[in-house]
């Protein structure tokens, strides 16, 4: 017989494996997880709520509806509204797209299942029914020579020769299977990329950014800041009445002196004209800031009222996010199910070409079919939470919780395990400081470079706790996956015709599931690297007890100005009633000079109580005034509370500018406090994550083949160490 139809018809993958698949590079990220179709509501509620946002700066505007001339502030500008909204807008019509890729490519899979079991089973079939299949499985027989020393013993052996018709059907079956899961594979691939890069945009883009523009609302400065506008109008109310009492007297006295005709009052009267007007003008530009603070508080007012209508929507927004968020995470985790048990059926499909013998293809062959029940049945499952969901949806109702169907993509064990929820809380806890320390970076504009450290501090925990439900489910699935093959092999040991050849085998398999999770315990360690970026709370402390004496200073200077104030105005009181008993006693009266005298101003006519207010009026300027000299005149005293009020104005502005120094200063600080809070709870997180780092790192090496012990010890430790890890894993998928 011609060698190489021995050759091709002992090694039947051989001859029956002549199509070349694709290859592509893979990246594992797939658990088991629980999808109801609340989730899924909650997708088309986050869908609809995002595609209402104001996109366009000016419905922005008209949203928001500030008070006249308002902005809004640090974090709370029409343009931050704005990138907020757009970035949520964007990503949430990218939803009704992947809807529908999700539910054709599941049907697909669904049809995929079906006709991938008829095939392969078709091809196992058609082996089992050829005698000479059974022949040489009995025998042992893996090899050509073994055969022509078989067929020399017992020349009447059954021959290799296959019929055409068996040949072809075969061929067609198998071209037909390994073209479907190809597709299949690539078919699932795409869509677990998309759904992970709608989830990934919208835990790492869309979340904080809600979350973000939700603190600066909520932390908004509008009420201090119009108790502060509203104190300062009423103070400038105060100093316009005086104003307007000083300017109507100083306008009657001006007539009276007129009316005297003779030249010292002729000339008090034009000296006291021009003074009047000099006040008249002053107090119409506060009259003016006055007003234009009025409409100042007007538009804060309003803006405060829009600020806590935005707040509800904002919080609406974010609750919404959130649990489409977590939505997202079900439905990646369960598609990834989906799309690593096709994997794992295209892998065996790409090891077809690498069998030695009969029995090893037919292995093969059914390990390539035997996902399929399992993706058939999830398929199904999945498809029908999408449209329990859409009717809900449609009906403007949902069911309580006892009435939510669950879609369980594989079952789940309450074996408590490692403290996944410390570690979840942990994070929680972490992005919570972050947003904080975001907002008072809007407000604070400082320390750029440690905000943006400490906020890739806070992604990159994120991102290695929504990574671990994916990644532990992976592993599981890895772990069920060699399970199956081990328990396979463990039984088709005690052959010993197929002894040596299955000994093989489980070493192979042992070395695949190493492999499998040292790549899992690599993974995990690059997450774990990304956690560990330097942050130095020492030197915040050093910024932070700089800052602090900053704060101190000003604060001792506010205190030092707010005691000049307190005792400057009562002396500016008794200077402003002393002038106003002067101007109603009649200024006139006290001749050209004007000049004030105890004994001229008893002449005015004042009683006792009066005159004591008016020498302690020119007693107060003379101490107050150093240069004032020994006779005072009722105009240099008008001259010299005008003085006095301008230094208490001054005082007045340099108070605000401390109170804003203090007030930076202890931002400042807060920010720097916040940043310190994230590194602390990093931390904690990093603490936690470095449980289940050597964990994996323990697991990656368990499962290497030892060469002094023998292989099926190894397995059979394999098989109890494997159930024992599945049941811790589970939990961590949840």
């Amino acid at each position: 017989m011609d060698d190489k139809v021995l050759e091709a018809a002992v090694l039947a993958p051989k001859l029956f494996v002549d199509v070349s698949l694709g290859e592509g590079e893979e990246y594992n990220r797939d658990p088991g997880f629980q999808l109801t179709k609340e989730q899924i509501v909650n997708l088309r509620r986050y869908e609809v709520l995002g595609l209402s946002l104001p996109v366009v700066i000016d419905d922005v505007i008209v949203y928001l509806d500030y008070g006249q001339g308002d902005a809004g502030g640090p974090g709370l500008t029409p343009g931050d509204f704005l990138a907020t909204f757009k970035k949520t807008y964007e990503h949430a019509r990218g939803w009704s797209p992947l809807r529908e890729k999700i539910m054709l490519t599941g049907t697909d899979l669904k049809i995929f299942a079906g006709s991938i079991l008829r095939i392969g089973n078709g091809i196992v079939e058609i082996y089992e029914d050829q005698k000479v299949s059974s022949y040489l499985e009995e025998h042992g027989i893996d090899t050509p020579e073994k055969y022509l020393a078989q067929q020399f013993l017992n020349p009447g052996i059954p021959s290799l020769d296959l019929s055409a018709g068996d040949l072809y059907e075969l061929r067609t079956y198998l071209d037909e299977m390994l073209s479907k899961v190809q597709s299949a594979h690539t078919k699932a691939t795409s869509v677990r990329d998309e759904i992970d890069r709608f989830g990934t945009a919208m835990r790492e883009d869309v979340l904080p950014s809600v979350k973000l523009r939700l603190k600066a609302v909520s932390e908004n400065t509008y009420q201090s800041d119009i108790k502060a506008l509203q104190q300062k109008i009423d103070d400038r109310s105060e100093e316009i009445e005086q104003l307007s009492n000083q300017y109507d007297q100083m306008v009657k006295d001006a007539i009276m002196a007129a009316a005297s005709l003779n030249v010292a009052g002729l000339i008090l009267g034009i000296y006291t004209g021009v003074k009047a007007e000099e006040i008249r003008k002053q107090r119409n530009a506060l009259k003016e800031a006055q007003a234009r603070d009025n409409l100042q508080m007007l538009s804060k007012n309003k803006t405060l009222s829009s600020l806590n209508r935005i707040r509800t929507d904002l919080q609406e927004l974010k609750d919404v996010t959130v649990e489409a968020e977590v939505a997202t995470q079900n439905l990646m985790l369960v598609w990834n199910s989906l799309a690593l048990y096709v994997k794992a059926s295209k892998e065996d499909a790409d090891l077809l070409d690498n069998a030695l013998s009969l029995r090893q293809f037919k292995n093969q062959v059914l390990s390539i079919i035997e996902p399929w029940n399992q993706i058939k049945n999830s398929a199904d499952q999945l498809l029908g939470v999408f449209a329990e969901a859409d009717k809900e949806y449609e009906a403007g109702q949902l069911q309580g919780a006892e009435g939510v169907k669950m879609f369980r993509s594989f079952s789940a064990s309450d074996t408590p395990s490692f403290n996944i929820v410390q570690l979840r809380a942990c994070n929680a806890q972490l992005q919570d400081s972050n947003v904080t320390a975001q907002m008072l970076f809007e407000r604070w504009d400082y320390q750029h470079g440690n905000v943006e450290k400490t906020n890739g501090l806070a992604l990159a925990a994120n991102q290695a706790t929504v990574s671990l439900r994916v990644l532990s489910g992976t592993t599981i699935i890895n772990l069920q996956q060699s399970l199956k093959k081990l328990e396979l092999l463990q039984g088709e040991v005690a052959s010993p015709i197929d002894a040596d050849e299955v000994r093989s085998d489980m070493h192979k398999e042992l070395n695949r599931l190493s492999a499998q999770l040292t790549a899992s315990s690599d993974e995990l360690k690059n997450s774990n690297q990304k956690l560990l970026v330097s942050y130095s709370r020492d030197s915040s402390a050093q910024l932070a007890k700089g800052l602090r004496a900053e704060q101190a200073y000003a604060e001792e200077r506010m205190a030092v100005l707010e005691k000049q104030r307190d005792e400057l105005e009562p002396k500016i009181k008794s200077v402003s009633d002393g002038i106003d008993l002067i101007a109603k006693a009649g200024i006139e009266k006290l001749g050209e000079q004007m000049d004030l005298s105890k004994d001229k101003v008893v002449e005015l006519g004042m009683t006792p109580p009066q005159v004591a207010v008016v020498m302690f009026a020119i007693d107060t300027l003379k101490m107050l005034i150093e240069d004032i000299g020994t006779t005072v005149s009722y105009l240099n005293m008008v001259a010299q509370l005008n003085r006095l009020k301008d230094r208490l104005a001054e005082l007045k502005d340099q108070a605000k500018r401390f109170t804003s120094d203090a007030l930076r200063a202890a931002g400042q600080i807060e920010l720097l406090q916040a940043l310190d809070k994230v590194d602390e709870q990093r931390s904690d997180y990093v603490a936690e994550f470095s449980r289940l780092l050597a964990y994996y790192e323990d697991l990656s090496i368990k499962f290497t083949p030892a060469q002094a012990e023998p292989v099926e010890a190894r397995v059979e430790f394999a098989i109890a160490e494997i159930k024992e890890d599945i049941t811790y894993l589970t939990p961590m998928k949840l």
